[in-house]
């Protein structure tokens, strides 16, 4: 089993405070060999993941996993020690051209021995959130100025803040109007790494319409309280400090973690790679990012959408791997 970190780097579209722990994961999983010895594994996975493809309707993760496996580009990994919030990893060169997607056997139940797995499935599902993350690394400097996408996945946050607090606390208008422009507010903050002034330029400019006018210009000055806050993990200061809530900061994080399983808490925690996959893998039959996600279907496949215009983009290496390895 190769060690891949020595030609393919972890990458992340921005920094964040769990980085480091992404990139930790990341480098324990390692590539099974499409040698000698490999090839009775992979034909088995395979076969198996083609046959589940074949039953699937057909739709965006039918048409781009059969794609990846066509070029051959799914990979078994395994890790000495089990990365419990990675489940797939991306390989990218230089070039910024996808390699491969690595599948953690661990974690999915696929043994690396005959390449049986308990749940393929999720495998297949598991190869589209990787497929996702390397479009949005690929396409860095476009997909910064998509606004229209950054409307629905800052939307699509308010809407998980608001599931995880729970509507019988949020239930006025004005009190969902605030959560909003504060879950906008925090999108800008850890994503896209925007400073205070320009969020509350962009508030005005992009998001007035549906939030009204008469409402921004009396939530703007409350952001002043926020401004110190820079990481979604400071969501629940946020609420306390805006007037919001008045329970502890915790209540919120232990709600969010009994949502999402620590592969979703990560996703949401990290960087936009891997909160964009988060939003679309949702809205599908899933059980490695948890259950607890909300479900919008108009958000989630406007996001989708916009997603697979960028898959489109990706340059394929289809030997580099073989090579070095």
């Amino acid at each position: 089993m190769p060690d891949v970190n020595k030609i393919f780097q972890a990458n992340f579209f921005s920094d964040s405070d769990v980085n480091s722990v992404l990139k930790s994961d990341e480098q324990k999983i390692l590539i099974i060999k499409k040698d000698k010895a490999g090839l009775p594994i992979y034909q088995t996975f395979n076969q198996d993941f083609s046959d589940y493809l074949n039953k699937m309707p057909d739709n965006s993760v039918k048409e781009q996993c059969r794609n990846l496996l066509n070029k051959d580009l799914i990979y078994l990994g395994v890790a000495k020690a089990k990365p419990d919030n990675v489940v797939v990893r991306v390989l990218i060169t230089q070039g910024d051209e996808l390699a491969g997607v690595v599948l953690d056997s661990q974690q999915l139940g696929v043994d690396p021995i005959t390449g049986s797995a308990e749940a393929i499935d999720e495998c297949v599902y598991v190869s589209y959130f990787g497929l996702i993350r390397a479009a949005v690394l690929v396409n860095k400097s476009e997909m910064r100025q998509d606004k229209d996408l950054h409307k629905l996945l800052s939307t699509y946050l308010y809407l998980l803040f608001l599931r995880a607090i729970g509507t019988d606390k949020i239930y006025l208008d004005k009190q969902r109007k605030l959560l909003h422009i504060l879950a906008i507010y925090i999108y800008y903050k850890h994503y896209l790494k925007e400073r205070h002034p320009y969020i509350l330029s962009i508030l005005q400019r992009d998001y007035s319409t549906f939030i009204g006018d008469e409402l921004l210009k009396e939530f703007l000055p409350v952001l002043d309280k926020v401004e110190s806050y820079t990481s979604v993990k400071d969501f629940p200061k946020m609420l306390i400090d805006t007037k919001l809530l008045n329970e502890s900061p915790n209540a919120l994080t232990i709600s969010l973690l009994r949502m999402l399983k620590p592969v979703g808490f990560y996703s949401l925690v990290g960087p936009l790679d891997y909160y964009i996959p988060l939003v679309i893998i949702a809205k599908y039959p899933v059980d490695f990012i948890g259950s607890g996600a909300p479900a919008n279907d108009k958000i989630q496949n406007a996001v989708e959408k916009i997603l697979l215009k960028y898959i489109d983009k990706i340059k394929y290496n289809t030997t580099i791997v073989k090579e070095y390895y």
